[in-house]
């Protein structure tokens, strides 16, 4: 009895020993005994297949480049005639979630910083300023305001109060007020001399004079300018005084030299008090003297109408208080 082949899957059985078809028809096995029964899709993959076969599925291109747009190509096309999106009738929109949490802030992206957050690489934001400290900011703030204001009116205060003209200059004392305790008066004789018909006007030395009445400050009395003559016509001087608020005598008396000032010394007021100072001054190419004198509210010039080669301010400053003498009187 021959020994039958080992059937597939048997143990012992080699690969490629398994009896093929024409040999199971040869032994008289029925025909078409272990015939596969054919697949649904024929021969062909199932379109599913990623295999590079017959399918019909897409197949993966090797090195493909991918989609390439359509040159010159429009684009999407209206539907002719579309009505759009239609409103479901009686629709009841979005519906709140009894109660619900509302919205979730949604996590920040892979590698993206949170809000408020410095960004990576960047500076980390320093730390919120306390409240304490803004307090102290506003404080300071505040108090460095009001100082401002106070020194603005003390400022006010200092120039309203500030005193100025020939007041200023009153030892520090305030101003002197303008009421004098004395007069001045041209009487038709005064130091032994009389009173010229001359216009004082017409002096050679009175536009020397008054200019520097008028840069002293203190205006002249009404009647307080004359030319005195002596009886024998000998001296000839211009007398200007007035009375005001002079202040302290030395810088009045350095403001009251004439224009044209060339030198001069202390003088002696007499009696009535005061300082005094003597001095020549120019007259176009001539050499004149004069003698003033001063208090804390009046004063008074004596200018020589004749020249002199030798000036002796003695004799001038006798004549100054001769005639102070006469034209100086208590105020009454």
């Amino acid at each position: 009895m021959a020994e039958s082949p080992l059937r597939p899957g048997v143990p012992g059985a080699v690969p490629g020993d398994e009896p093929g078809r024409s040999q199971v028809v040869e032994d008289g096995g029925p025909a078409g005994g272990f015939t596969a029964a054919p697949a649904p899709w024929g021969t062909s993959s199932p379109w599913w297949s990623a295999e590079a076969a017959d399918g019909t599925g897409p197949q993966m291109i090797a090195n493909g480049t991918g989609g390439h747009p359509l040159p010159n190509g429009t684009g999407g096309h209206p539907l002719p005639n579309g009505t759009g999106p239609i409103a479901l009738p009686n629709g009841t929109g979005p519906i709140a979630v009894v109660d619900g949490t509302g919205p979730h802030a949604m996590p920040a992206p892979l590698g993206a910083a949170p809000l408020g957050a410095a960004p990576l690489g960047g500076p980390l934001p320093g730390p919120a300023e306390p409240a304490r400290e803004r307090r102290q900011v506003s404080g300071l703030l505040l108090g460095a305001g009001i100082g401002v204001a106070l020194v603005a009116v003390l400022l006010v205060g200092v120039l309203a109060f500030k005193p100025d003209g020939p007041a200023a200059g009153n030892g520090g004392k305030g101003a002197v007020s303008t009421a004098s305790t004395r007069r001045i008066i041209a009487v038709p004789r005064a130091g032994g001399m009389t009173k010229d018909a001359t216009a004082p006007a017409a002096a050679a030395a009175f536009p020397f004079v008054m200019e520097a009445v008028r840069a002293a400050g203190v205006p002249a009395a009404a009647n307080g300018s004359a030319v005195y003559t002596d009886p024998l016509g000998r001296t000839s001087v211009l007398f200007v005084g007035g009375t005001g608020a002079v202040g302290d005598p030395a810088p009045y008396l350095r403001k009251l030299r004439p224009s044209t000032f060339i030198s001069g010394g202390q003088g002696n007021p007499g009696q009535n008090g005061g300082r005094a100072e003597c001095g020549t001054f120019a007259v176009l190419a001539e050499t004149h003297t004069y003698c003033a004198w001063a208090t804390r509210d009046s004063y008074g010039v004596v200018a020589s109408e004749r020249p002199t080669t030798n000036p002796d301010f003695s004799l001038m400053d006798d004549v100054m208080r001769r005639i102070r003498k006469d034209v100086e009187r208590p105020a009454r």
